[in-house]
């Protein structure tokens, strides 16, 4: 009896620490003056500080495609800060892999416009993760749907 308690113990702690706080998920599709991209975000921050995730960016008028594997959340109200270390990348001159890559959305909810800024990207410890603060320049999201918890 004592075994099967410790048991229930241990998978109930698992349970409590795997339980989602935020989250930032869907996709957008922005123009920035000649600048065309998407991104499609699916991160979560997990109770116990863990952040697991990924977002693919399409910058489309530069013909780069790349993965980011998402390790830093932020969210303040409706506005997540995602972050993460690139893990593929369609063209290594312009952003190898191993660069961190930030970006921000904002769920604008059913009825108003979402917003998100282009990805930016750096070597890591050069630039800011999505716990600094930091400025980003947001345009509407032309076609897509954000959702921030």
């Amino acid at each position: 009896m004592k075994r099967f308690a410790l048991f229930c113990a241990a998978v109930s702690v698992a349970a409590f620490a795997d339980k989602p706080v935020h989250s930032a998920k869907g996709s957008g599709l922005i123009q920035f003056g000649p600048n065309r991209e998407e991104i499609k975000v699916d991160a979560v921050l997990r109770e116990d500080g863990g952040v697991t995730g990924k977002a693919d960016v399409d910058d489309i008028s530069a013909g780069v495609r790349v993965r980011i594997d998402v390790n830093c959340l932020n969210v303040q109200g409706n506005v997540a800060t995602v972050s993460g270390i690139v893990t593929r990348s369609s063209d290594e001159t312009r952003v190898p892999v191993g660069f961190e890559g930030i970006f921000q959305v904002v769920d604008g909810g059913d009825k108003a416009t979402d917003f998100m800024s282009l990805a930016n990207f750096f070597e890591v410890g050069v630039g800011a993760d999505c716990n600094a603060p930091g400025e980003f320049d947001l345009v509407p999201v032309q076609k897509g749907d954000i959702r921030v918890q």
